[in-house]
């Protein structure tokens, strides 16, 4: 998940975007308004994958470089696809559409060019697929088969989560070790009970501040979230919202006190305090989507034909329902004007800021995010 990779760039040169984007759109005179100032949109538009591919996850570096991944289906025809040109065009950097290989998902980047992926396998831990360029792809080694989350913060140093630990590797994959098993305590009918807890979801804000969400604690205890801020080598816990459940939830820090999270009915709730409290905000989430920030105040949920967003840093959402061809079923936000969700049949949605008078084939309207 982006976290304000780039300011937002200004108006003019948002409406002179390289022609390599936008080959064969229409272009028409620049409306203004009495003031002489431009007026914009947004839309979302197809830019999509002319393969007949189920796309698992995508990840943009920025608003024009990305990566999506996915296969025919589960077990045929894994590939991953680049793009530098915002998905004008996109090229296989590694697998065949036409292969037997299996999926590749789970898109993870810690820099521009430093990613990995995964692939599952017939049995026992999956495939971990690494990129140091952003262009070759090789196995660098495992990552847990029921993992429920995992995430690098260096070329070396990654964590995985999975039932009731979190496991740490700091030789790019070849080894994971335990760093955390998670037992608590907390109180149910005036009594003190020992809680097992199981790990859902990982957001590492830096290599040494990190956080995990755990599932539903028994008897409707609430559940956890644990906090790292030494690398993993530490974590405190809070036993957070009671008769709530993490279980497929999202999770979303913006520094050591502040963050966002979706429990597993779509209700959302927001800290201040590291964790420690959580307080519901207005909106729902559809789908069990991911949390994407573009950066401290713009962030966006898409699932299926949801678009869940906020423009206050998660104080309040607002859901839009989109129009897509197909189901989305991963999305990025590298920036507040410019994101993309993608799906079945090699969809890939870009969501852009353009004058009002801007037209293309199978365009969408979309709510504004930012001010223009």
């Amino acid at each position: 998940m982006g976290r304000g990779l780039t300011a937002l760039v200004s108006l003019l040169a948002l409406a002179s975007t390289s022609p390599a984007q936008r080959p064969t759109r229409k272009s028409t005179p620049a409306k203004t308004t009495n003031a002489g100032q431009q007026k914009y949109k947004a839309i979302w538009e197809p830019v999509n994958v002319k393969e007949d591919l189920k796309l698992f996850s995508v990840y943009f570096v920025s608003p024009d470089e990305g990566w999506v991944a996915g296969g025919r289906d589960e077990l045929h025809g894994g590939v991953i696809l680049h793009t530098s040109d915002g998905g004008e065009k996109w090229e296989v950097q590694l697998g065949d559409p036409q292969s037997s290989d299996r999926a590749y998902t789970d898109l993870r980047f810690a820099g521009p060019k430093l990613g990995w992926a995964a692939e599952s396998t017939s049995g026992g831990d999956h495939k971990l697929l690494h990129t140091a360029d952003g262009q070759n792809w090789t196995v660098a080694g495992t990552v847990a088969q029921h993992r429920t989350d995992y995430q690098f913060t260096s070329e070396n140093v990654g964590f995985c989560t999975g039932h009731q630990k979190i496991l740490r590797t700091q030789d790019g994959g070849r080894q994971w070790q335990p760093a955390y098993e998670c037992s608590v305590k907390a109180e149910v009918g005036g009594l003190t009970r020992d809680f097992a807890c199981e790990f859902q979801k990982l957001d590492f804000v830096s290599p040494s501040l990190g956080f995990a969400m755990s599932q539903a604690l028994d008897r409707g205890a609430g559940f956890v979230v644990a906090k790292t801020e030494d690398g993993g080598d530490t974590w405190h816990t809070s036993t957070v919202l009671p008769g709530e459940d993490g279980k497929e939830g999202a999770l979303h820090f913006f520094d050591a006190d502040t963050g966002v999270l979706r429990t597993i009915n779509g209700k959302l709730f927001r800290t201040t305090d590291g964790g420690k409290t959580w307080t519901g905000v207005s909106g729902q989430a559809e789908g069990k989507p991911n949390i994407e920030f573009a950066n401290q105040q713009i962030g966006w949920m898409v699932r299926y034909r949801t678009m869940t967003y906020t423009v206050n840093g998660g104080k309040q959402w607002i859901s839009r329902e989109i129009s897509f061809p197909a189901a989305v079923i991963a999305s990025a936000l590298p920036r507040p004007d410019r994101g993309y969700a993608v799906g079945d049949h090699g969809m890939v949605y870009r969501y852009r800021v353009v004058p009002v008078e801007y037209t293309a084939k199978g365009m969408l309207a979309a709510p504004m995010m930012v001010a223009k």
